[in-house]
């Protein structure tokens, strides 16, 4: 057809590509029609600068501009919904992208060309620049109009305009619906996917990490999931049979090969070096760009994987995948990847807020993931890691996915018994707000959990952090045994900064904030009487009884609280420290009966009279287990926290592919 440039279609400012590919991109853009034996294709496909390794401020404003022109709209079609008026009349971008498809799977020696296919380019380096000009098109359209689909289905001028319109993509996606039929939208989407069902190497590692990014970009579309999962469910066409099994499997295993980048300058690794915090890279610019290791397609393939499970529709079959994912560790199953493994990976990476999601999603889906991770359990590689980095962390959102992976952890009574058996003897170097040694790692959790609830009253003020945290307080205080000192002293002052903010905002009448630390009151008494009350647990807690016997001015205010509830939560413990301190009054001197401690008693005697008086308290030991834990469940309405949330994590991750934030 027609082979000049449009007007429309000509841009003035200077190209990153030769004349010859910039014309033909010119014309490409332009309402003008190429059939698919133009020779405007085979020139474009001609591109030898390596786009990939481009920086984002040459290849961004470069290509907006023609996607501006691919997408200027028709005043008389803006009522309707329409984008990208030149490609609707040309059908350009669906030509290049059926190019496009045709070239990988013959590149990718998936299909062979016949006489009468046209294959425009055979080598991996040009196709995959030309697959760096798809997507960024397809991003800009995204972000434009939240569509790329009616681009892609515009069959040009040989097909009338309206009907192209009437069939654009719907929420609903019936079968009906042009573009769940179209063969160029599934045949691009199936190519893409059977490039990344296979593994990686040194020669393909462009166009796999570029096929990782295209599809990121796509998967911005709730348009593009539901067409994914569409297909993955029916399991007709092409290889959509093993999308759902071999995607989360292959995913799963290049986020666990870790292949480092092998051009540092590129810009997807310069992209995920600026997420690393800053005690993984170096001061020295020098260091930042040759010591530090960077993965992009291990990062973008958990990403990716993060994108397809979370969506909760009825029929998603890459959940139904992670759920079914055997552990080959102990099952020869071919669905299947080394859970201890993946633990290992995890642990090294517990810093990086996709990595703590994915392990959100492992443990939710996979109920044989929290069974490996706890065969036995790995203290020092998995469960410290995951400490240190809810301590360092400071942010509401990726605080409530660490809580929640906390939560689903203690929900086991046999890990919860293990971290308090688990014994940290060098000091806890990262904790740095008081030298700690010799703690188990039961009270290093209770230690944490204090601080967050303090922090979440004070900045956060999220509500699901506050019942995430307090959750897994009480499943960790159900075999609370020989605390530490600090987690002792802990809990009794988080009790007494309670008290005093209640009590303050009570007399500044600030009720919401008055309502919001007499509840955390009210919970964190309910998790001290579980350890003083019990005599399961009382006889193994003298340190706790010894700090709260120093609160025991705190405890006599809540005895005259106003509230009856906070009178009734707090008498039995009141109780208990009233009876050991009466066991230690009886010890000292009656002139000092008005001091907390009689002065004539050195600590340790009092420490040893507190001990007595807990045994006494429970003369035998009670063998009777808890009954009652928290567990953790998804709320319905989860894609409202998840789809925001992943979105965020995908922009964050790959800045090199130039966001509208």
């Amino acid at each position: 057809m027609g082979n000049q440039p449009s007007s429309d279609g000509s841009t003035s400012s200077a190209s990153i590509f030769d004349a010859a590919q910039t014309l033909a991109l010119d014309k490409i853009v332009s309402p003008q029609p190429y059939m698919m034996s133009d020779n405007v294709w085979s020139t474009f496909f001609t591109l030898q600068q390596p786009l990939l390794n481009m920086q984002t401020d040459v290849l961004q404003p470069f290509f907006r501009r023609y996607a501006h022109n691919f997408g200027t709209i028709s005043l008389e079609y803006l009522t309707n919904w329409t984008p990208a008026k030149n490609t609707l009349d040309s059908g350009n971008f669906r030509m290049l992208v059926r190019h496009l498809t045709r070239c990988i799977r013959f590149a990718r020696s998936w299909k062979e060309p016949n006489a009468a296919t046209k294959v425009v380019a055979t080598e991996l380096p040009q196709i995959v620049n030309v697959l760096v000009v798809v997507r960024s098109f397809c991003q800009e359209f995204i972000q434009s109009s939240g569509d790329v689909w009616t681009y892609l289905k515009a069959e040009g001028a040989s097909k009338d305009l309206t009907a192209v319109l009437e069939r654009r993509p719907t929420l609903n996606l019936e079968p009906s619906f042009g573009i769940l039929l179209d063969d160029v939208a599934f045949e691009f989407v199936d190519t893409l996917f059977l490039v990344l069902l296979e593994a990686p190497n040194e020669d393909t590692y462009d166009i796999y990490l570029e096929a990782l990014n295209t599809v990121l970009v796509l998967g911005t579309s709730s348009t593009f999931l539901d067409f994914v999962l569409h297909h993955a469910a029916l399991q007709e066409r092409g290889k959509s049979i093993v999308w759902a099994t071999g995607l989360v499997k292959r995913l799963l295993l290049s986020y666990l090969d870790q292949i480092p980048a092998p051009r540092r300058d590129a810009a997807s690794a310069i992209a995920a070096l600026a997420v690393l915090p800053a005690s993984a890279s170096k001061w020295s610019v020098v260091d930042y760009f040759t010591e530090t290791e960077v993965f992009p397609i291990a990062d973008r393939s958990a990403l990716l994987l993060l994108v397809l499970v979370s969506s909760r529709q009825d029929q998603n079959a890459f959940r139904d995948a992670l759920h079914n994912l055997a552990d080959r560790d102990e099952s020869t199953a071919t669905h299947g990847i080394p859970f201890s493994q993946l633990a290992s990976v995890m642990g090294r990476k517990m810093d990086l807020e996709f990595n703590i999601t994915l392990l959100y999603y492992c443990l939710t889906l996979n109920p044989l993931f929290r069974d490996a991770l706890c065969r036995p359990l790995d203290v020092d590689h998995f469960v410290l890691p995951l400490l240190e980095a809810v301590y360092n962390c400071k942010s509401g959102e990726k605080l409530y996915m660490y809580l929640v992976v906390l939560l689903y952890l203690t929900e086991n009574p046999i890990l919860v018994q293990t971290l308090h058996q688990s014994q940290v003897t060098d000091p806890v170097l990262w904790y740095t707000e008081r030298y700690m040694c010799d703690v188990s790692v039961g009270s290093i959790v209770l230690i944490l959990l204090c601080r967050v609830v303090k922090a979440n009253l004070a900045v956060y003020k999220d509500p699901f952090v506050h019942i995430a945290a307090f959750s897994t307080m009480w499943n960790v205080m159900q075999f609370a045994k020989h605390l530490h000192q600090t987690a002792a002293q802990s809990l009794v002052l988080l009790l007494t900064h309670l008290v005093k903010k209640e009590r303050q905002f009570r007399a500044a009448t600030d009720w919401d904030s008055q309502e919001a630390y007499l509840t955390s009151i009210r919970l964190l008494l309910a998790n001290l009487e579980l350890c003083c009350c019990s005599a399961r647990l009382i006889p193994y807690n003298p340190q706790l009884m010894y700090s709260l016997l120093h609160a025991s001015k705190v405890l006599e205010l809540l005895q005259d609280h106003p509230n009856d509830s906070v009178r009734d939560d707090g008498a039995l413990i009141q109780g208990v420290v009233a009876y050991l301190k009466a066991i230690v009054d009886q010890e000292g001197t009656s002139e000092h009966e008005n001091d907390e401690l009689p002065p004539s008693l050195s600590v340790e005697q009092v420490y040893e009279l507190i001990q007595l008086g807990c045994k006494k308290l429970a003369p035998s030991t009670s063998h009777d287990q808890p009954s009652v834990y928290y567990c953790y469940e998804e709320d319905r309405d989860a894609d409202k926290f998840f789809q925001p949330f992943l979105r965020r994590l995908v922009v964050d991750h790959t800045q090199d592919l130039a966001w509208n934030r």
